[in-house]
């Protein structure tokens, strides 16, 4: 039972911004990924070419290098446990470090210096100033397209324009990224503030309006099988009592615990909602009736043993209702109300359901 005490932390209700944030950099992680595998693929195909043509073989070694450093990379995007800013940097560094490598190849051969080289270099411009602090990044790009440009006059066909153009990039590659990362902070606090809104700011649990909501798309996407939609209303026994003996904090503490218990015997898919003050509302998508019924008399016999340690035994009195049973969501919900009452009156601590 150890594990259904997990949540049981006082003001529960912040897990649900850092999910949000937890999912952004989850998705950043596979983005980083996928630019790895790509990169890699190019290094294959690099090296394929210089494998077929012998006048290419002064990239010989270059390609074989930038193969290693392409697969750091993969390995770093892969690496869970490491901070996602640290992978970014590290991309940052590894990229750039290819770049210099090609440059001192062409110092070194003077060949003329491809397009290719020109478009990594604004590679790395972009993502110095996406991924590094202001201050790091102008340096780093300051630095880096002075050794190109140094390099490339090193070259018989230099290519001035490309290297002005490929310098006027900058400021522009500047002003694209930090329009982007204004858009992504926007969206994540835009995500996050949403997030808010639909939470119950103690439990971390939906809250009624958003619960209201996402019980309506449930009976509308179930209108073929009603019966495969259940609700659970739960309601703390003499809950006033605990306020009144020993504290409204001690009081939320045992909502707490509820909630946390509602989550660890429910399926990600359920819906949970804290839909009073001390009520919980668990929708049930795609169960038999038994099975509903079977989930709810786990809730009961749970929470009749775990709890936080100093306060004393809670039950809880429920009401189980199907939509098979009732004419829409409120009818449902209303259904289930009245149960709720029954168990109420019958005793407390028990679960009416249908028949």
């Amino acid at each position: 039972m150890k594990g259904h005490v997990r949540a049981l932390g006082y003001g529960g209700g912040v897990e649900a911004p850092q999910r949000q944030i937890d999912a952004n950099q989850r998705r950043q992680r596979g983005a980083l990924m996928v630019l790895a595998l790509l990169a890699l693929l190019v290094q294959i195909l690099t090296r394929l070419y210089v494998d077929r043509d012998p006048a290419a073989t002064f990239v010989s070694v270059p390609a074989m290098v930038a193969f290693g450093l392409n697969g750091l990379l993969v390995v770093l995007a892969g690496w869970p446990r490491l901070p996602i800013h640290h992978v970014q940097r590290g991309a940052v560094g590894l990229v750039t470090l290819w770049l210099l490598l090609n440059v001192a190849v062409v110092a070194q051969t003077q060949r003329p210096i491809t397009s290719g080289l020109l478009l990594h270099a604004v590679i790395v411009f972009l993502l110095a100033f996406s991924w590094l602090p202001l201050r790091w990044a102008t340096v780093l790009v300051s630095v880096t397209y002075g050794l190109l440009f140094s390099g490339a006059m090193q070259s018989t066909v230099p290519d001035v324009p490309g290297l002005i153009l490929t310098g006027f990039t900058i400021p522009l590659a500047w002003h694209l990224t930090l329009h982007g990362q204004e858009v992504s902070t926007e969206r994540v606090r835009s995500a996050a503030l949403a997030a808010i809104a639909a939470t119950d700011p103690l439990t971390g649990l939906c809250n009624r309006r958003s619960g209201e909501a996402q019980l309506a798309a449930l009976a509308g996407q179930r209108q073929a099988a009603p019966e495969r939609l259940a609700v659970i209303l739960f309601d703390l026994d003499h809950f006033k009592q605990i306020n009144d003996s020993l504290g409204h904090r001690r009081g939320d503490e045992v909502l707490v615990a509820v909630a946390a218990l509602l989550r660890d015997l429910t399926r990600p898919s359920d819906v949970l909602v804290r839909w009073g003050g001390e009520e919980f509302l668990v929708a049930l998508a795609d169960l038999s009736p038994a099975d509903a019924r079977e989930v709810g008399q786990r809730v009961l016999t749970v929470v009749r043993t775990v709890l936080p340690p100093g306060i004393p035994p809670v039950t809880l009195s429920a009401g189980l209702a199907c939509l098979s049973e009732a004419a829409g969501v409120a009818g449902l919900v209303d259904l289930a109300d009245r149960r709720l009452y029954e168990a109420k009156a019958a005793g407390r601590n028990r679960m009416v359901a249908g028949p």
